[in-house]
């Protein structure tokens, strides 16, 4: 594996993680409010569309801006990074999960 095949996965997995992290605090955040009138009514469903749309594309975007540096060969290597980004954010959410439950857990 060369140095910028390396440093492009490096740097996707470093990502993935933190953006699986900031994710998984977002939607807590958000799942996790008791105020009545945002539950009810169309302010939470908006807020909720809003940030699933923003997720998405802070996703996209980072990983475009990481590839784009260092283009790829063919289309079935540009598949195998976007596989370990997306394996690396789904780390970073359940590491995230995991955090924040026990800190949930030990503030009740």
């Amino acid at each position: 594996m060369d140095k910028k095949t390396k440093n492009r996965l490096i740097k996707l997995s470093i990502t993935g993680i933190i953006l699986g992290f900031l994710s998984e605090l977002a939607l807590t955040i958000l799942y996790s409010w008791q105020i009545d009138f945002i539950k009810s009514s169309y302010i939470y469903f908006g807020l909720s569309i809003i940030l699933m749309i923003a997720i998405g594309l802070s996703i996209i975007y980072m990983f475009l801006r990481i590839i784009m540096v260092y283009p790829l060969g063919s289309n079935f290597h540009y598949l195998l990074h976007f596989a370990v980004y997306d394996v690396s954010i789904l780390i970073g959410g359940s590491l995230g999960k995991v955090i924040l439950t026990q800190v949930i857990n030990n503030l009740k």
